[in-house]
């Protein structure tokens, strides 16, 4: 196949892309990689990546259209499929992680493999091709409610946020989040068998840059779930958490990258509910 041609023809294809380099799309997806499969979506705007647990947890990574060299999606069809994302990140990482390659996607049609080509930076003349079967996807799984109101905001400073969760004891799996406009603000209670510890986040730490809570709220998880966010923490520059009227916790990190482009992921946590 003349891969020079194929530039030439994104109307042929549904989804085409190219990027310089595909080393922090593979660092972004590693961060929600804790289910074997993803549902791939090629918007207008970009690409989203989202994976699930149960009805607990939903996951996404997102990938704005100006982090792309190009990038096209045909107006008149939906680009949604199923994809392995442990296949995804291999073949993203062919090269070894410490080399830079150019990536190239395309999507022909519907029930089409996902074709990856990579050209590592160092090396003239060097280029392989993968090709990743697809699946068709169901619908996502719709978290948000638009009736719930934000009842509290919270930015954070990433990378002190993973050094707190890290610190958790992991025998615990129930954590508390105690949010007030009085002071010490922020309370993190975890519960485990026999155990019981509880940290204090005032607004005036070092690791908050924001806090809005207009009235006291009590919010449970299991901890497990928060610790799926650990990945994504550990690539991010900071954290927006968001705590909904119903309970649901949003999560926002921000990728640390560099240049001004962006990446994101998100986290939706449905809460724990009393007995």
């Amino acid at each position: 196949m003349n891969w020079s041609k194929m530039d030439d023809v994104n109307s042929q294809y549904y989804f085409t892309a190219s990027m310089d380099s595909g080393k922090t799309l593979c660092s972004l997806l590693k961060a929600i990689q804790f289910q074997e499969t993803a549902v791939f979506c090629a918007l207008p705007e970009g690409l989203k990546l989202t994976v699930e647990e149960g009805k607990c947890v939903q996951a996404s990574a997102y990938v704005p259209s100006d982090n792309f060299t190009e990038y096209h999606v045909r107006d008149d069809v939906d680009v949604m499929f199923k994809i392995s994302i442990a296949v995804l990140s291999e073949c993203l990482n062919i090269f070894g992680s410490g080399e830079e390659s150019s990536l190239k996607m395309y999507y022909r049609s519907e029930g089409s493999p996902l074709l990856l080509v990579l050209q590592p930076q160092s090396v003239n003349n060097v280029m392989t091709d993968c090709e990743i079967s697809t699946q068709n996807a169901d619908s996502v799984l719709e978290l948000r409610d638009e009736d719930s109101a934000e009842v509290a905001k919270l930015v954070l400073k990433a990378p002190a946020f993973l050094g707190l969760l890290a610190d958790l004891e992991r025998s615990c799996d129930v954590i508390e989040l105690h949010l007030s406009p009085e002071h010490p603000n922020v309370s993190i209670v975890t519960y485990g068998m026999q155990d019981r510890s509880c940290i204090d986040v005032p607004k005036s730490s070092d690791m908050v840059q924001s806090f809005t809570c207009e009235n006291p709220v009590t919010l449970k998880y299991q901890l497990p779930h928060i610790r799926l966010i650990m990945k994504a923490l550990a690539i991010s520059s900071k954290v927006v958490l968001r705590c909904s009227s119903n309970g649901l916790l949003l999560l926002q990190l921000k990728l640390e990258k560099e240049d001004q482009r962006q990446m994101f992921s998100e986290f939706y946590i449905v809460p724990l509910l009393d007995d």
